[in-house]
Formats: structure tokens, sequence, C-alpha cells
């Protein structure tokens, strides 16, 4: 009979073989407190297996025979203990973004392995092997839990992978959303939100899926392949010169032509390409709020085929729709591209006309804002807004403004087009409606700490602000306002702001002491100090 092979030969003494097992234990209770993910799960699996460790110390005292019985669950434990510990390992070395991704299977695999060990505590003659009651107690107690037991991913981890499928199955998510999923990943498994570490962590992760690549596991592989083309339109994922090469090589692709739409696209009712299309249950599929109407209107029937429909059953047809969102793109992106001709034309008319289907575009989407930027759109802009009329240049501020917002990509292209910001600071000497679109553009580019010195540069910029500081278009008066103080950094601009009455910041910098004063430069501002308090005794 093979029973127990604690004392048989192949397996020497109780203790030679369960004292291992024990430290295996000990690893990974050490191990669990430096996990990345699933915290919680694997601290209540290292509770559980430390509360077992004092029954496995008490067999490797008693001299066990071979009627006993514990062959199973010695190989029960000591192969699922292995498997802990691997997943310990596992996750306290390899990359964050990677484990995350699979936060589902950790906490199945931990699941898996708390009922087995359970199952093999269950297998152990506690009765006849002369334990103590104190043991034989929390034994029993712990093995009922541990049977029990139920691991779930974490909730902040399991909505964002709601997250990313929701962003994977909709396709036409933008750059806002996958920065925000990004950030989101970040905070969850202590990544410092730095540009830089979320790149080098995105990387790992992308090596991880080559070595799985490399594995053969093709299943996993594909998987995550979605999910870094999801992430790579976050910013921090991809340099901008990355992104232009992969929207070049796709652009490219395309031609010059649009293409025409499939007869699937239309909806049978309205006779357009559906923008949410949703299947009935005759099994046909129709634009949303089409077929919604045709319910509501008292018809049961299906419009196609004239059968009695299930009015309740409307499912979304996500494949349709993806079909049709791609196909919208590739337009898109030929008609950005094809578009860009038509700015050098003499006449104003068509040119007011091609920026505002430009204008419209970039409102739709942070997608298309990035692909306006890739074709190189922001020097023609600023020429626009150098030598036309009024109604182009304030056309050309608006694009720019929204070109700018949150896209230091966007920043840096329109510092490096040559007399960009001159051209834009001449506008806010211009008519308020002007001068209005041309601070609020100045202000979001006054976010880059490099653009902001460049701006107190330019000449009469800080006598213009502080004019319009005290404009009676509010919304211009606080730009100017806040512009003012992004640019009170540098102790120039702030004697320029004194030099046109416009004392607060320089009254702040000398009440802090925060001047970094040369020995002509403290002769300049205690003169204008001096000046400031003649004026205010005045």
């Amino acid at each position: 009979m093979v029973l127990d092979v604690i004392t048989s030969p192949a397996f020497g003494t109780a203790a030679q073989v369960l004292s291992p097992i024990i430290e295996t234990i000990i690893e990974v209770v050490n191990t669990s407190k430096n996990v990345f993910i699933e915290k919680e799960s694997f601290l209540e699996l290292a509770n559980y297996l430390e509360r077992i460790v004092p029954l496995l110390k008490e067999l490797t005292r008693k001299k066990i025979s071979d009627s006993d019985g514990l062959n199973n669950v010695i190989e029960i434990l000591n192969r699922e203990v292995k498997v802990a510990k691997q997943l310990t390992e596992e996750c306290s070395k390899r990359n964050k973004l990677y484990l995350l991704m699979n936060c589902r299977s950790i906490a199945k695999r931990l699941e898996e392995t708390t009922r087995e060990i359970s199952r093999a505590l269950g297998l152990i003659p506690l009765s006849s092997l002369d334990i103590s009651a104190g043991i034989m107690g929390e034994i029993s107690q712990v093995r009922d839990l541990m049977q029990i037991v139920e691991f779930k991913a974490a909730l902040a981890e399991e909505e964002i992978l709601v997250k990313i499928e929701s962003g994977i199955q909709e396709m036409n998510v933008d750059r806002s959303y996958a920065n925000n999923v990004l950030l989101s990943i970040a905070q969850a498994v202590g990544i410092s939100t730095e540009k830089s570490a979320l790149k080098k962590e995105f990387e790992e992760f992308k090596r991880e899926i080559e070595n799985a690549r490399l594995r053969k596991n093709q299943a996993e592989a594909m998987q995550m392949d979605q999910i870094i083309s999801f992430l790579e339109q976050a910013d921090a994922t991809s340099t901008p010169n990355e992104k232009e090469i992969k929207y070049i090589t796709e652009r490219n692709s395309l031609g010059c032509q649009p293409f025409k739409p499939l007869l699937s696209f239309f909806c049978p009712i309205t006779r357009e390409v559906m923008l949410d299309p949703v299947e009935i249950s005759s099994g046909h599929t129709f634009e949303r709020s089409a077929i919604e109407k045709w319910f509501a209107d008292g018809n049961n029937l299906c419009p196609l085929t004239m059968i009695p429909l299930d009015t309740s059953i409307m499912r979304p047809n996500k494949t349709l729709r993806n079909s049709i969102e791609e196909w919208m793109d590739r337009n898109t992106m030929i008609k950005i591209a094809s578009m860009k001709p038509k700015l050098l034309s003499e006449g104003e008319e068509e040119v007011l006309c091609c920026l505002e289907q430009l204008q419209d575009l970039c409102e739709q989407r942070d997608i298309h804002q990035e692909w306006v930027l890739m074709e190189n759109y922001i020097p023609s802009l600023i020429e626009l807004h150098s030598a036309k009329g009024r109604d182009t240049r304030n056309r050309a501020l608006v694009i720019l403004s929204i070109l700018a917002r949150d896209s230091d990509d966007a920043k840096e292209r329109i510092t490096k087009v040559d007399n960009a910001i001159e051209s834009i600071v001449r506008s806010l000497g211009r008519r308020i409606s002007e001068g209005k679109l041309a601070v609020a553009l100045l202000l979001e580019l006054s976010k880059s700490e490099s653009v902001q010195e460049r701006i107190g540069k330019v000449q009469g910029c800080i006598l213009l602000l502080v004019t319009m500081s005290s404009s009676d278009e509010s919304q211009a008066a606080r730009d100017a306002r806040k512009l003012l103080e992004n640019l009170s950094f540098c102790n120039q601009n702030v004697i320029q702001m004194a030099k046109a009455n416009y004392f607060k910041h320089l009254l702040q910098h000398l009440s802090s002491g925060s001047f970094l004063r040369s020995d002509a430069q403290s002769s300049k501002i205690y003169m204008i100090f001096l000046y400031v308090m003649g004026t205010l005794r005045n």
C-alpha cells in the first residue's frame, strides 16, 4: 500500500519532507508583503499559510507510519506552496503594467491554490495523529475558510480593466481618455506619473508581450497587442516622433481619394450612414434613434421583413459600428491631408471656408487634432495669422488654441515657427475680439515654462497685457491677469509690469524677498520701489 511517503526510503523522514514546505511557506509570507498587485489577496493567503505552520511543525516531530495515508497530502502541499511562491515572486518582480492587465487571472490562481491547500488539510487524519486539541481546532477553522475563499481583482484594478475593454471596443476614444486611464494605472500600481517613468514602464510592458510571443503564448500576445494600441494614444507612452511616423505610414497607405461607404453602413429607414447601429429581434440592423421612433409610433413589425418583433430586444451592433468608425477615420485622415493646400489660396473666402472645416474637425475629437499637428498645419496657420484679414486671423487663433490645449507637442511646434509669438502678441493691440482670442492662446502657451520666457521678451507684450487686464471684456481681463501672473516668475517681467503701473507682483516679490539681485538689478529694483511708494503716497 503506497500511502504515507513521509517515512518511505524515497522521501526520508517527516522532518526531511515537511521542513522544505515550511521554509517555502515562510518565504511566501515574507514576499507577499512586497507584491505590486492584489496585495490584500496575497496577505490573506499568507495569513492562512502562517496558521498551518504549527501543524506542519508538529507533524515533523511525530513518528508517522505508512498507514497514516499522507502521500496525497504531501504532494498537494508541496505543489501548491511552490505555486504560491512562484506567484508572489512574479508579482513582486514583473512589470507592474503587465501584472495589472493580468490581475483577474492572478486572483483566480490564488483562489485555486488556496482551495487546493484546504483540500490537502482535509485529507490529514488529525484524530489518529495525536495532535493537540488547540491545533486541531485551528486547522479545522482555517481549512473551512480556505475552502470557501473568493479572490477577485481589487475594485480600482477592475475599474481600470473595464475602461480599457470599453476603449478597445469603442475604438474611437480620444487621447484624453487614454491619458486618464494611464493615470489611473499609475496610481493603482504605484508608478510615478512623470512622463519618463510612464514611458519606461510602458516599454517594459511591451517587452513582456514580446517574451510572451516567444513563449508561443499567442492568445495572450494578441490580447495585449490590443491594450498596447489603446494605451499608445496616451501622451506619455509614445513620443511625438513615434506617433508621427505611425501616422504618416498609415496615411500614405490610404491614397488621396475618400472611400465610399458600404451598403451595410446605411440605415434602411433613414438611408443615411449609421452612427449608433442596433440589431433588433429580426436580425436586421437600424440606426438606434430611427428604430426607436418606429416603435414609439406603434409599429411592432420589422421595417424590412414585416414580421412581428419583440420590441424589447435591441442590441448594439458593435462590429458594424467599429467598421463604420474605421471608415470615417480613414476618410477624415484623407480629408485633413487634402485640405492643407487650400489654405494657400488667394481667395480669403475659400481660406475661411477651409479653416471653418478644420476647426469643426479639431473640435470633434482629440485624435483629429493630432492628425492636424502631424500634417504640419501650424506653420501655415501662423502664416495666415500674420498675413490675412481679421476674420482669417481670428479663425487661425481659435484653431491654434484648440491644438495647444493640453498638448506640449503643439505648444513646442508653435514656438518653433519664426516670429509666431510676436505675431500673436501683435493681436493683443487690435480689436478686443481678436485680443481676447490672442490672450487666451498666450495663456495656454504660458503653461509651458520654456514658452513663458519668450512671451515676456516680446517688445510691448507686458504693456499690452497690463492694458487688457483692466478691459471691460471680463474674460479677456481675467486671462490677461492670469498670464501676467504666469510671467511674474521673471524679475525683468515684474519690473516691466511696474513700469506700466501694474505693481501687484512687484510688491509680492519685495515682501517675500524673492528677488535674486545683482548689484545693478538691486539698484534698479530699489529705484522702482521708491517710485511705487511715491505713487501710492500720492
